[in-house]
């Protein structure tokens, strides 16, 4: 190669080269993987073509605030929309047209490209017509509600295009589990993809657009999923050579085909779990689409883009190490173990520290005004002194009530000569919770369940649960805002920890002022859950925010077992009514009688002081709230027991879980269930699980979620990747970087291609320092974009041959494939220089093995 001349730039010199036996092990290794894809021939040379990815940098995200200190040779240029306009069609002219006196055009030209944030300006687009000029066909996404979009662009006389599928983002909001599996694989049916005959842009698997008005089916967590970002997966098929017209079988047999991605991830870094479940639909969908499009085979598939996440993040992972624990990105966060706490927070923090947080996504920008006029107000209670300057003294002692006026305003609601009763539970055509089959209702044994308590012990003044505090509560903790006043005392009674916000922090929201919300949301690691959908669009909303629609109780009695359920939630009966209600802190038992007389005093039961019988009285160990219990079925303590009983039937009815709900034996079914054993737990989850047609699905990004090994379809490796000379041992990424600018450095782009089917010839070369980038020199010369380069991400890309062993095995089919495949992985050595995924613990399998060291530590201990 002939070496560019003193005076080039770093742009001059962008052209594929050659890889170093040093820094890859693919030209080694062709003989020794397993083939899994059919070339879609069998005739000819083996398939060979330069592709490079390339995000452009929409207009609509560019600007001085954005690309702060650029120097002012750069900025003339940059902030210059016709100037930069011409700069980026000259780049692309470089690629896609190389000069004639260019003596290594191979090297230069791009047959392939992969584009992100190609915005179209009107009237006068450049971009599009250059492109075609120079003999290259778009197929790009569609600009709805968007004004950049991804393009995949190719040279006209290799490729031609036989289909292409626009993947929308916003589909996961809606996608249940119940039928992701048959959509993905019918998705070259009803009009799902297009055929390159068909000139209107690609459609998708909804319509649903991502502005329209709140739905109760778009509530919850789904909607952190609505941020427009798209894809497109395209196939195309290799030009048959002309002289072979007629003869239609021989063409046939000559032609090659590849399965090409372009794809544009969510930016913010506080939402991985977004970008992993991004990933997920993208590589399935592609995975879908070369599968369906090779008639039992596979074509060969490369996927590229702006991925917006660093190596060692769980998205780079997931496309390179082909299975991720997704529990540790989930917003509620699966934390079983503090040792295993500490070292993901650290690992996180080690790993995300740097990343950027420009806020390029308009859907998430800064609203100074998140006040919540609609919002319904349901009242407050936040503090001991409220409570004391509310008592009823004309109520007897007798009357006096376990909750005190907590539960007062809890069973006033439950009122049913109330208006908007608590007690008017969902029909069946409210999220299915019931079914159209079942006839008896929650309320039918009301007035049962109020006399069961007393009925089931002799004193009648115990209270019905042991409070022994021996179950933990539940992993996940909450954060409401102030109007959800009523259902962060449901989630209290059910023994979850949920913090509400106080009056003074709601004032200081509504105003524009600090968001306290978030600020306890991220120091004590809490879910937060409101009512406020313009709080969902701010930048700095903590990850994993859970919308609600609170207009009437029944809407908010179909969430709260939608919520455990999205969030894994195993209830505890055991445990309910041992939280306060009114502080959110923990109940304990009082033991002396001094104690009890003083709480007696406090609230307002002088009669009780001294009186002979044999009371439990409890304190809360935060605001000192007293409580204690009453029997008659008119008591506010009975009626509090049985909401508590209501909002249990409500949860197994929706499909939330009990812990350890495997226990068979009376004495064993008491210690999980506690006062409410007699539930008939089996008869309470029929109305759940006797439907399953028309019960209510979860999402397939929860599932995906939840899972310890989600997968990828896929065998991928990434063009910049590197190893030691004998392959044994991972170098990471070699490119330090794609993506500079004066607030954000770091690797963003990516080409991920089958290593077991393709051969890394050479790659794009970029520079890989700062010292290369700044061309001038100049102060800060270093940074994108700048005066020859159009953009603040550089293009990546690669030289990739389809394997001659591949391409000769055209008879291999995707089950024959997963046979092989799974045999050989199984016996190859750890770290094996053929690239296989690796059999690595997850952080929990990790945890879990040092719980069970420390237990078989402490059982030889005792033996000694």
């Amino acid at each position: 190669m002939t070496p560019p001349s003193s005076s080039s730039t770093w742009v001059d010199q962008m052209r594929m080269v050659p890889l170093s036996s040093s820094d890859s092990c693919s030209n080694n290794t062709g003989s020794n993987n397993n083939n899994n894809t059919s070339s879609g021939g069998s005739g000819g040379s083996p398939l060979r073509f330069n592709i490079a990815s390339f995000n452009l940098l929409a207009e609509s995200y560019l600007s001085p605030r954005s690309h702060p200190g650029l120097p002012p040779s750069y900025a003339e240029v940059a902030f210059d929309t016709v100037q930069r306009r011409q700069l980026l069609v000259d780049t692309l002219k470089r690629f896609c047209c190389p000069a004639p006196g260019d003596s290594e055009p191979d090297q230069v030209k791009w047959d392939i490209l992969a584009l992100q944030e190609l915005d179209l300006l009107a009237p006068n687009e450049q971009v599009l017509p250059a492109l075609s000029s120079w003999g290259y066909q778009v197929v790009r996404t569609p600009t709805d509600q968007r004004r950049d979009c991804c393009a995949v662009a190719f040279d006209g006389s290799k490729f031609r295009l036989v289909k292409y599928e626009v993947v929308k983002f916003d589909d996961l909001a809606t996608l249940d589990s119940k039928h992701y599996a048959r959509d993905i694989d019918r998705g070259g049916e009803n009009g799902r993809s297009q055929s390159a005959s068909n000139q209107i842009a690609g459609s998708t698997f909804n319509t649903m657009k991502p502005n329209k008005s709140v739905t109760f089916e778009l509530t919850g967590m789904v909607r952190s999923f609505l941020r427009r970002n798209c894809a497109i997966i395209v196939h195309l098929e290799t030009r048959t050579d002309e002289s072979n017209s007629g003869d239609e079988d021989l063409r046939h047999n000559e032609r090659q085909s590849v399965i090409v991605a372009s794809a544009h991830l969510y930016w913010h870094p506080g939402y991985e779990y977004v970008k992993l479940c991004q990933s997920k639909y993208l590589l399935d969908r592609a995975y879908a689409m070369a599968s369906r499009e090779a008639n039992g085979q596979r074509i060969p598939t490369v996927i590229c883009g702006d991925m917006n996440s660093k190596p060692g993040s769980i998205v780079h992972q997931f496309f390179t190490n082909g299975t991720v624990d997704a529990r540790t990105v989930a917003p509620w966060h699966y934390f079983w173990d503090g040792d295993l706490e500490v070292m993901y927070d650290e690992e996180k923090d080690e790993k995300y520290a740097s990343d950027r947080m420009d806020g390029q996504d308009p859907m998430v920008s800064s609203v100074g005004d998140s006040s919540n006029e609609n919002d319904e107000m349901i009242g407050s209670t936040h503090s001991k002194e409220r409570n004391k300057d509310n008592v009823h003294e004309h109520v007897s002692a007798l009357e006096n009530q376990f909750c005190s006026l907590i539960v007062e305003s809890i069973v006033i609601e439950d009122d049913p000569t109330a208006e908007n009763s608590s007690q008017s539970i969902p029909t069946a055509h409210a999220y299915k919770l019931y079914s159209y089959e079942v006839k008896d209702d929650i309320l039918s044994n009301y007035n049962e369940l109020q006399t069961t308590p007393a009925s089931r012990r002799t004193n009648n003044h115990k209270s019905p649960q042991d409070y022994k505090h021996l179950t933990p509560t539940p992993n996940v903790k909450y954060m409401l805002d102030f109007t959800l006043n009523r259902f962060t005392r449901w989630l209290r009674i059910l023994g979850i920890d949920a913090a509400l916000e106080t009056e003074e922090e709601e004032r200081q929201r509504t105003q524009g002022h600090r968001i306290a919300l978030f600020e306890r949301c991220k120091k004590e690691k809490r879910t937060l859950i409101t009512t406020s959908y313009k709080l969902l669009l701010r930048k700095d909303c903590p990850p994993g925010a859970y919308l609600l629609d609170p207009k009437s109780t029944s809407h908010l009695e179909q969430a709260l077992p939608r919520l455990l359920r999205t969030h894994g939630v195993e209830l505890s009966p055991c445990i309910f009514l041992t939280r306060c209600v009114v502080c959110n802190g923990i109940i304990h038992r009082v033991l002396t009688d001094d104690e009890k007389r003083s709480v007696f005093i406090e609230h307002g039961a002088p009669d009780l002081v001294d009186s002979n019988d044999d009371m439990e009285v409890f304190r809360c160990d935060g605001c000192r709230q007293g409580y204690w219990w009453d029997d008659r079925p008119s008591s506010s303590a009975s009626r509090v027991f049985t909401q508590a009983t209501k909002l249990l039937r409500l949860c197994l009815r929706g499909g939330v879980r009990i812990k350890n709900d495997e226990a068979r034996g009376e004495n064993d079914t008491k210690e999980v269930m506690g006062a409410f054993d007699f539930l008939d737990v089996k008869k309470e989850r029929e109305y759940w699980e006797l439907d399953n047609e028309r019960r209510e699905a979860d999402l397939a990004v929860i599932e995906w979620l939840r899972d310890a090994k989600l997968s990828n379809p896929f065998h991928l490796r990434s063009a910049y990747y590197a190893t030691t000379d004998e392959g044994s041992h991972s170098l990471g990424e070699y490119l330090p970087f794609s993506n500079v600018t004066s607030e954000f450095v770091g690797l963003l782009d990516y080409v991920f291609f089958e290593e077991n089917v393709f051969e890394q010839v050479a790659r794009l070369r970029v520079p890989t320092s700062f010292r290369a980038l700044n061309a001038s020199p100049v102060f800060k010369g270093h940074l994108l974009l700048s005066n020859i380069w159009p953009s603040d991400h550089l293009a990546v890309g690669a030289h990739l041959r389809l394997k001659e062993s591949v391409k000769s095995s055209s008879s291999i089919t995707n089950n024959q494939v997963m046979t092989t495949a799974t045999t050989t992985q199984s016996i190859h050595p750890a770290r094996c220089s053929c690239g296989c995924v690796p059999n690595i613990f997850s952080l929990f399998e990790m945890a879990e093995l040092r719980k069970k060291a420390r237990d078989s530590a402490k059982a030889a201990q005792k033996t000694t």
